[in-house]
């Protein structure tokens, strides 16, 4: 394996998750990469950062797990398409470690009067919220795969002013800034027609079948934190869903 991981620049998680792949382009097909503990201690990290890693490269369908024999390379290029999972706030929350938002735009709106149903509770005493528009590519692509507006309200607004020209989750940076902590979210989804405002960040023409997501992540005792709008290319981003019967 190559020296231990020391930059901090981006998510631990995910630059273990890239150094993996480089490692496994090494490994022929059906070999068997070494064990959590090995890695963990040959890239001096913890091992919930190894399974966090392990996680995106089984997503990117790199490599599988096998019962009593251990993590198996099945290729060496990730899949082309990522498979959005639905069944626990983590992986959902995903999508925003596995991808990359290309800000375009940032402006402060007001909220028109009556507000969008989709749009309650961004309102706060400033009677604004601050919007922001771009695309997200997925780690390692310089095609668009999703079109995005993000709403916070207008309490969360002072993030505007640390905000990079390219982040992974807005959230987050609230999270940090307001010492909040998203605990629920709520989504939609819906195939529609591709939008006008969403044919040049997707390359494709409008009238083509697309995926509108739309998501709600709140706080605690239901503070809104993030209201997003997105519209994923469906040949990049798909959405699978899973539940378990009560016993």
């Amino acid at each position: 394996m190559k020296s231990p991981i020391t930059t901090k620049q981006r998510p631990l998680y995910q630059q273990v998750a890239e150094q993996l792949i480089a490692e496994i382009q090494t490994r022929a097909i059906g070999s068997i990469l070494p064990t959590e503990v090995e890695l963990s201690e040959s890239l001096a990290v913890s091992r919930h950062t190894i399974r966090a890693a392990m996680s995106i490269l089984t997503q990117q369908g790199l490599v599988e797990r096998v019962r009593r024999m251990g993590t198996r390379v099945l290729r060496h290029t990730p899949n082309q398409r990522y498979e959005q999972r639905m069944d626990g706030i983590d992986n959902v929350l995903e999508f925003a470690g596995r991808s990359v938002m290309h800000i375009q735009a940032v402006c402060q709106m007001a909220l028109p009067d009556p507000v969008d149903p989709d749009m309650v509770g961004l309102m706060d005493a400033t009677g604004a919220c601050l919007q922001v528009t771009g695309v997200r590519r997925l780690t390692g692509e310089e095609v668009n795969c999703t079109w995005t507006q993000v709403f916070v309200p207008g309490r969360f607004a002072g993030i505007q002013a640390l905000l990079p020209k390219k982040t992974e989750a807005m959230y987050r940076l609230i999270e940090d800034v307001y010492q909040t902590k998203v605990v629920k979210l709520l989504h939609t989804i819906t195939a529609i027609e591709q939008p006008p405002y969403a044919v040049q960040a997707l390359g494709l023409s409008q009238g083509k079948p697309v995926l509108e997501v739309k998501a709600w992540l709140y706080g605690q005792d239901d503070e809104l934190i993030e209201f997003v709008r997105s519209i994923h290319n469906p040949a990049k981003v798909s959405i699978r869903m899973s539940t378990v019967q009560a016993s």
